[in-house]
């Protein structure tokens, strides 16, 4: 069974687990707050333990703290916690009544979900007619990688029951760059061949009751059909970059651009 133990603010951790003593195993994981506008979150594995920093920046770092906790509780994980108490607190007060499972959106939830895809998969995407998680795909031998493109950033294993989404922006484009380049690219401006960027309704997602928060992503479980729940998708062919060199950056923004003139929806 999951359970939660506070550390100190600022505390940065070793190869040692503070908790047992021991060296840490796949069921420990780390949850900090920090007050820094360098960045909004940071997810990813190191040597020792999966870390999760959530930054003071992000206007939602409330709900977000109780989202990771509840999502890792659910997958009996145990929590690390570096934060004060005052803020600790005041994230406990303002989530209360909600879940990581909330059935509506939020008032700083974005409308629309976007998920990024390879040419490859947008085509299996539209024969199934439905987006899959990584491991239905992987049961169903539609992909050769023996692992998902996350296991680099040290994500949980459990990750991959899971189909991922963002708001909009870069972040969809640089995972599709990274997975077929088969290495992690922060570049944002390197020559890309992009597949498809798919817009879905969240609102309706929600209120289905399949939308998951975890505290840095937005997600849906297992498996999404495209008839209900898909808006519009962009690729090369309908989307036009005047003939300049496709880059993760030009591509989601022109995709986005796209998107919100069609259906008077801001990103």
């Amino acid at each position: 069974m999951g359970s939660v133990y506070f550390v100190g603010s600022n505390f940065i951790p070793t190869h040692t687990n503070p908790i047992t003593g021991q060296p840490y195993d796949n069921k420990w994981i780390f949850l900090e707050l920090v007050d820094d506008d360098s960045f909004y979150i940071f997810s990813g594995g190191n040597n020792f333990v999966f870390r999760h920093a959530i930054s003071k920046k992000c206007n939602d770092w409330k709900y977000r703290i109780f989202d990771f906790i509840e999502y890792e509780l659910a997958y009996d994980k145990q929590i690390i916690i570096s934060i004060n108490n005052r803020d600790y607190e005041e994230a406990k007060r303002v989530y209360k009544g909600h879940s990581f499972t909330d059935s509506f959106l939020r008032k700083q939830e974005k409308r629309i979900l976007v998920h990024s895809t390879t040419l490859l998969g947008f085509k299996s995407i539209l024969h199934d007619k439905m987006l899959k998680s990584w491991n239905i795909l992987k049961v169903e031998e539609k992909i050769k990688e023996s692992h998902p493109i996350g296991k680099s950033l040290g994500d949980p294993i459990e990750y991959s029951d899971y189909i991922m989404f963002t708001n909009g922006g870069v972040t969809g484009e640089i995972v599709v760059n990274s997975k077929m380049r088969r290495k992690i690219t922060m570049n944002i401006n390197e020559e890309y061949k992009p597949g498809a960027r798919l817009y879905f309704d969240a609102d309706l997602i929600a209120k289905d009751g399949l939308l998951i928060r975890d505290g840095a992503h937005l997600k849906v479980k297992d498996m999404l059909p495209l008839d209900k729940y898909l808006l519009w998708y962009a690729t090369l062919d309908n989307i036009n970059l005047n003939q300049l060199q496709v880059t993760p950056a030009n591509f989601s923004k022109m995709a986005d651009t796209e998107f919100e003139n069609q259906f008077s929806i801001n990103l």
